[in-house]
């Protein structure tokens, strides 16, 4: 019944999860919709690996449910060398978008994106700086996570992020966008490019922020984060934002293995637990579970269906 927009299945194995007992779970549970998302160059074979079973013939059988998407995260090495990997997406998204056509056959939607690419600006600019300037004096704090540790080319960052909507385009698949503590660049950079189909995935920003994505005709979509308020000015403002974004432009996602809901917070996330997500979102709505459910699933067929290029 349920679908997750947005998850990473290779970084939920990294910390010990069973891919295959959680896909047959997920598939127990009824999932209509999960999306694997790429972050690398090359990524996509050994996620197909990862998820999938072997056919009678020797091929890959994936879960009904399960689609894919290829894209580069803006990670300090794939900035460094943008043209490669940006090559290899190319290469990556070839083969998605066939993998993705034979699977669908005649009479269903094919379903595949670009992404996620985009900008973060917690790790990468200025606050890359000051962790370069911390390291040399002796004193380096950066966490430990999947990611960092930055960089300075706020420049290659852009350019790597205005190549993969142009990309986006040219194949006419929709762009699943990553934008940490980068609004303004971000909207820029999307306006500059005028590609303006696809997801600002994980959203973090406030109304008026989603009010120029969705003018421009971006889904929007919430991770676990919305199950995080306590407070009531908290939650009245969360309500108050999901309330804003038109049910027929909102998804609900994971980003597993990050961001578990509340009450599972400080775990390990998995696509299982979007259903803490789902119930906090139909709170705030005030429709029923199964209501948003069927949005959420329609939304992503719309969302992710492949479209010849103009």
């Amino acid at each position: 019944m349920l679908s997750d927009t947005h998850c990473h299945f290779s970084r939920m194995e990294e910390r010990g999860e069973d891919i295959r007992a959680l896909l047959a779970s997920l598939e127990e549970s009824n999932f209509r919709f999960v999306l694997d998302i790429g972050t690398r160059p090359g990524d996509l074979s050994s996620r197909m690996d990862l998820t999938s079973s072997s056919g009678v013939n020797g091929g890959r059988v994936f879960p009904p449910f399960l689609h894919f998407s290829c894209g580069l995260w803006p990670d300090a090495d794939i900035i460094a060398s943008r043209q490669e990997s940006l090559s290899a997406l190319e290469s990556d998204i070839r083969y998605m978008i066939n993998l993705a056509g034979e699977r669908a056959g005649a009479d269903r939607t094919v379903l595949a994106a670009l992404g996620e690419c985009g900008l973060d600006r917690f790790w990468n600019g200025e606050k890359a700086a000051e962790r370069i300037r911390m390291a040399e004096a002796g004193n380096n704090v950066l966490p430990q996570t999947d990611d960092g540790p930055g960089t300075t080319d706020t420049d290659g960052e852009e350019e790597l992020f205005a190549s993969q909507l142009l990309m986006a385009s040219r194949f006419g698949l929709p762009v699943i966008i990553h934008s940490r503590d980068a609004f303004e660049p971000t909207f820029s950079v999307v306006k500059d490019c005028g590609y303006f189909r696809g997801v600002i995935h994980c959203f973090s920003y406030g109304v008026e922020e989603a009010r120029h994505f969705l003018d421009l005709g971006f889904y929007i979509s919430f991770p676990g984060n919305i199950t995080f308020p306590k407070k009531n000015t908290d939650r009245e403002r969360m309500g108050k934002l999901l309330r804003f974004v038109p049910l027929d432009m909102m998804l609900l996602e994971t980003d597993a293995p990050y961001l578990a809901p509340a009450p599972e917070r400080g775990t390990v996330n998995t696509p299982l637990k979007i259903k803490y997500t789902y119930s906090v979102a139909s709170d705030y709505l005030g429709i029923s579970v199964e209501k948003l459910a069927e949005i959420v699933y329609m939304n992503s067929v719309s969302a992710f269906s492949l479209q010849k290029p103009n």
